[in-house]
């Protein structure tokens, strides 16, 4: 047997697919749907989603003061003079007067003053959490009793079994009854030898995560 009759198809073989489309058969019977490409990953959705913003959202380049400007870009209503700060309306805006004139008969819904009453019908349903009513107790003694048991045994007497035993804040523990420098320096190399047992994933998300924590504080996220 030849091995070209294998590999190599004949012409009509190539050609019948064409006669069959061409044929009214092939018309009437649906065609293949062709595939087509949408944004499958999150880096082509959010390219897709990415829209630059207005131009009013923008400081004016042409002005020196841009940087010190502020940029108030109120909704697409009707102003009110309840609901636009007084700062931002200029000094012949008749919404200045009404302001004032509401503020004077008391009427002013957004300022505070002696006269003007909320009823309690008024007012939003009070929340209901557990709060932590403060406590004068602890005396001189009460801190210097505080401060012999943390630096007598600092492992048994933590910061919170402190502030169960005198009632007061773990804050106040931590600044009445500071940790000897010995007991902290246990407590780094404690940490250092758990470091050491970290692998490269969570060495480097724990500097990822630092990293973040620093870029947060300078206003960079």
């Amino acid at each position: 047997m030849d091995l070209r009759t294998l590999f190599v198809r004949p012409a009509s073989q190539l050609l019948t697919p064409l006669r069959l489309l061409t044929s009214s058969k092939a018309i009437a019977a649906p065609l293949p749907l062709i595939p087509s490409r949408g944004h499958k990953t999150t880096s082509r959705t959010k390219r897709a989603l990415k829209i630059a913003p207005h131009d009013s959202f923008l400081p004016s380049r042409t002005s020196s003061a841009a940087t010190d400007s502020i940029i108030y870009n109120p909704p697409s209503s009707e102003a009110s003079p309840e609901h636009t700060p007084f700062i931002f309306l200029p000094r012949n805006d008749p919404r200045r007067q009404a302001i004032l004139r509401l503020r004077s008969s008391g009427s002013d819904p957004t300022a505070y003053n002696g006269s003007s009453v909320t009823a309690e019908s008024d007012l939003p349903p009070e929340m209901r959490y557990k709060r932590r009513q403060p406590k004068y107790n602890l005396t001189k003694e009460h801190i210097e009793e505080m401060r012999r048991l943390r630096a007598e045994d600092p492992l048994t007497w933590s910061v919170q079994k402190l502030a169960r035993k005198f009632e007061c804040s773990t804050v106040f523990v931590q600044m009445a009854a500071p940790a000897p420098a010995e007991h902290l320096e246990w407590l780094k190399a404690k940490m250092e030898r758990k470091m050491e047992r970290w692998g490269p994933k969570r060495t480097q998300a724990r500097e990822d995560r630092k990293r973040r924590a620093e870029m947060l504080y300078r206003g960079e996220l």
